[in-house]
């Protein structure tokens, strides 16, 4: 698996995830737009955290998700420190 098909894959969690919790979700009108203004709660933000713990299979701490607020932010930050992690697990 690629490393950009990796967190392509991710992206694609992460999208379906606030979807469901939010309707009226697009990744294409809210890639900037905060978790919490996407109505998730505390809750939501430690499970997205767990979420990219998960896919990538590295300690992530549980504010991850507070820090990196909106998708493009979190996925920057994720391509950045993680990117190589990622392609050497795969």
């Amino acid at each position: 698996m690629t490393n950009e098909f990796r967190m392509k894959n991710l992206v694609e969690q992460i999208t379906d995830f606030i979807a469901a919790k939010t309707p009226e979700f697009s990744i294409d009108k809210h890639s900037d737009t905060s978790f919490s203004s996407l109505g998730l709660d505390s809750a939501d933000h430690v499970q997205l955290s767990t979420m990219v713990e998960d896919h990538l299979s590295v300690d992530i701490d549980p504010t991850l998700a507070f820090d990196y607020p909106t998708i493009n932010a979190l996925v920057a930050h994720l391509e950045k420190n993680f990117s190589r992690t990622a392609l050497e697990r795969s």
